[in-house]
C-alpha cells in the first residue's frame, strides 16, 4: 500500500472520552497495490491492460515496479483509497518512500482522478503525451 494521508489533526482527549472509537480513532489514508504478474494464485492482470495502465491511460491506475521479491509489476489502485488504523497493528512500515518528484506525480494523478483533470503545468501531462505517442 502507499500511504497518501497521515490522518489529520489529533482530537483532544476530552472530546474523545466516552465517544465511540470509530468517531475519533486516528487513521491513515492508503491506496493498495496489486500484483500484476501473470500466474500464481491470483492469476495476474491481462498483459494488454497492464500495457495501457503503464502508458498512463487511466486516472485510477498507476503501474509500478516495487522493490519486492516475487513480483515484477504492481498496479496501484487510487480508486481503492481506504482508511486504515494508525496504530502499529494495521500496517508494517518499510524503508521505502517516494522521492518528492514521484510524490508530485502521484498527487497530480490523484487530482486527475478526483477532479477529472490533470493540473495545469504538471509533468504528468508531458509523461502521458510521450507514453501515449501524442504530439
Amino acid at each position: 500500500m502507499l500511504v497518501l494521508g497521515t490522518g489529520g489533526v489529533n482530537v483532544p482527549r476530552e472530546l474523545r472520552t466516552g465517544a465511540a472509537r470509530y468517531q475519533t480513532n486516528q487513521t491513515l489514508l492508503a491506496a493498495p497495490y496489486y500484483g500484476a504478474d501473470q500466474g500464481g494464485l491470483t492469476g495476474g492482470w491481462k498483459p494488454e491492460f497492464v500495457t495501457r495502465i503503464r502508458r498512463c491511460e487511466y486516472p485510477q491506475y498507476m503501474w509500478d515496479n516495487l522493490p519486492l521479491r516475487g513480483r515484477d509489476e504492481s498496479i496501484l489502485r487510487l480508486d481503492h483509497l481506504q482508511p486504515i488504523g494508525k496504530h502499529g497493528d494495521s500496517y508494517e512500515l518499510t524503508e521505502y518512500q517516494l522521492h518528492e518528484d514521484a510524490l508530485q506525480i502521484v498527487d497530480d494523478q490523484l487530482t486527475w482522478l478526483l477532479k477529472d483533470g490533470i493540473p495545469a503545468g504538471s509533468v504528468l501531462i508531458d509523461i502521458r503525451k510521450e507514453l501515449l505517442g501524442m504530439s
